[in-house]
């Protein structure tokens, strides 16, 4: 389970936000709830938390309203639907529009835990992965034009032989441009580079390097 994680739970009904807030307590977890969707958006303005849980049915903004809205405004912030028994119809429609889960009234609190548990991990590790992708173009954005003609080349395979006679440059120039690519891409071997290549040809949806 993930510790102190926190928790947004938007109920219209006090007794079902004490009821969560008590069990989410336990688990380590700390717990902010609104009574509605509108109180939500203010409280987080600027502040989001790890996870939420949207009541379907609340006056004003319903909860697969307010999942729309928090998808424009927060996006990847999992979100876990509360419903009851004839609003499964809904819940499975916030699931095509990217909730991670839908509990059933009266709530399972172990199926609930669990849910909460794997949504905040997946988000984290989701998390982890955009910041690595983001560290390593900042990377690549270093490099110079010429020291991005030579990195394709290295990562199709170019001996520093072929890559002198494919830019018309010397071997003992190439060679320079690779130890600074090394050194700006922060890797300590060819076999690095290539993975870092890789990465960034997945980026860009398959496109090659730019």
């Amino acid at each position: 389970m993930s510790d102190n994680a926190r928790i947004a739970v938007v109920d219209d009904v006090a007794a079902v936000r004490a009821s969560l807030k008590a069990l989410l307590e336990t688990y380590g977890h700390t717990v902010e709830t609104y009574e509605s969707a509108k109180a939500f958006f203010d409280g987080i303005a600027g502040n989001p938390p790890s996870c939420v849980l949207f009541d379907v049915r609340m006056p004003g903004m319903d909860g697969l309203e307010a999942q729309r809205l928090l998808a424009k405004k927060e996006p990847g912030l999992p979100v876990i639907i509360i419903t009851g028994h004839g609003d499964i119809d809904m819940a499975v429609r916030a699931m095509k529009e990217g909730a991670f889960d839908f509990i059933e009234k009266p709530i399972d609190d172990a199926k609930l835990v669990s849910s909460i548990s794997s949504a905040v991990n997946r988000a984290a590790k989701v998390k982890m992965t955009e910041k690595k992708r983001a560290e390593v173009l900042q990377k690549y954005h270093r490099l110079t034009k010429r020291e991005r003609d030579v990195f394709r080349l290295v990562a199709d395979g170019y001996s520093s032989l072929a890559i002198a006679s494919t830019l018309s440059i010397s071997i003992r120039t190439v060679d320079h441009h690779r130890a600074s690519i090394h050194a700006k891409m922060e890797v300590a071997s060819l076999s690095q580079l290539i993975k870092m290549a890789l990465r960034i040809e997945e980026m860009h949806d398959g496109g090659g390097l730019r």
